[in-house]
């Protein structure tokens, strides 16, 4: 990994803060997307796969907003951890969750995002590829 994968990676949470994303240009086509909720609705394959979870978390939250304050290179892969803020639709229920994630880029796009959820299981998950 390299401080370029770091940026790419701020640069794209950031997009998704602002509802900005340009999947192709952050995402590579064979990319697995594996936020905390893809443990009751699966892993978000491909570009498609990203554009529904981008279009699942419109609906669902009026506010969505990854802030993540410790990206750590590994090496081979990247451990991003912070919370997301959101606010659900309806109900206007907002929460910071806490987020961990590990993180790999393939040829400059992002190709692997799995959330742990803590930085211990995040770190640990890492250290253990």
């Amino acid at each position: 990994m390299s401080q370029e994968n770091i940026d790419a990676f701020l640069r794209s949470t950031e997009a998704m803060s602002r509802g900005e994303v340009d999947i192709p240009t952050m995402a590579h086509p064979d990319v697995v997307f594996e936020p905390l909720r893809s443990g009751t609705e699966g892993a978000f394959v491909g570009h498609e796969g990203i554009r529904r979870f981008l279009v699942d978390t419109e609906e669902m939250f009026e506010i969505f907003q990854p802030s993540y304050t410790d990206v750590r290179d590994l090496g081979d892969c990247l451990v991003a951890i912070g919370s997301i803020r959101i606010r659900a639709r309806g109900s206007g229920v907002e929460v910071d969750v806490p987020t961990a994630a590990v993180v790999q880029y393939r040829d400059g796009l992002l190709w692997r995002y799995k959330d742990y959820g803590d930085a211990r299981s995040a770190i640990s998950a890492a250290g253990s590829r």
